[in-house]
């Protein structure tokens, strides 16, 4: 695809602290792209199900939104994102999330070098299951926020060989990854077993947040002693760093 014809279908961007993972506090401009190929139980942005909205949102200088049109092309996009520098301090990074930014990997893979240049670091929040897309974007990706999805939370099936591949691809790439497993009160030991082994087999330095779910649409937050026991567990499997970080721009009530 070439860079002109690159466009991006987007639901909101928008600048906040980053609620989850080894970055959470960090001041991060967030570009929500449009669709996903979960449907996870515990999703909370579900106006980023549609894949072609007709605008988006974006954030202005006084806080408040305003409508701009989809699609969105890449000098556009480097445009729009000028507003998040201008009379304040530099964000750590742009975090591209969704939805599935990786379901527009012809877009990301024209954007991220041309955003590398403009000076802004990249940061990919994925559900870490499409690899195949993740081949052309991750040589121009700074970071890589991946999910490993259980069905105990999702609702859905596992999409353990696909994880796999996707931390392998990212580990040959040096890539900076963090690796975040969503946990809830349902979630069952073999899950979080299975999960830890097939990162050690892949990576077992790379980071692992044990993120506790947010109560949402049925799905209940962990106790606060299963939480203990499946991070002694992970590090039992082979891991060496496994964090329990709960979404905390959620508590904080930041968007």
């Amino acid at each position: 695809m070439k860079a002109s014809e690159a466009q991006v279908w987007l639901v909101e961007i928008f600048c906040s602290i980053q609620g989850e993972g080894p970055l959470v506090g960090a001041r991060q401009v967030f570009v929500r792209l449009a669709g996903c190929h979960r449907r996870c139980r515990f999703c909370d942005t579900p106006a980023a199900l549609l894949r072609h909205p007709a605008t988006f949102k974006i954030q202005t200088a006084s806080g408040a939104d305003r409508e701009e049109k989809n699609p969105v092309s890449v000098s556009r996009l480097l445009a729009l994102l000028e507003n998040f520098r201008q009379n304040q301090p530099q964000p750590h990074s742009l975090s591209f999330t969704g939805g599935e930014p990786l379901l527009q990997p012809d877009f990301l893979r024209v954007a991220f070098p041309r955003l590398r240049r403009a000076g802004w670091r990249t940061y990919l929040e994925t559900s870490g299951d499409r690899w195949r897309e993740l081949v052309a974007v991750l040589p121009c990706t700074d970071f890589v926020a991946m999910d490993i999805k259980l069905p105990s939370v999702t609702g859905q099936s596992g999409a353990w060989a696909a994880h796999k591949k996707f931390l392998q691809l990212c580990e040959q790439a040096r890539a900076e990854t963090f690796v975040k497993i969503v946990v809830g009160r349902s979630t069952a030991e073999n899950e979080v077993r299975r999960a830890a082994r097939l990162i050690a087999a892949v990576t077992p330095r790379v980071p692992v947040v044990l993120q506790p779910a947010t109560p949402h649409a049925g799905v209940r937050a962990p106790l606060p002693e299963q939480l203990e026991r499946w991070q002694l567990l992970a590090l039992a499997a082979g891991l060496h760093d496994v964090r329990v970080i709960p979404q905390c721009h959620v508590l904080l009530g930041h968007r």
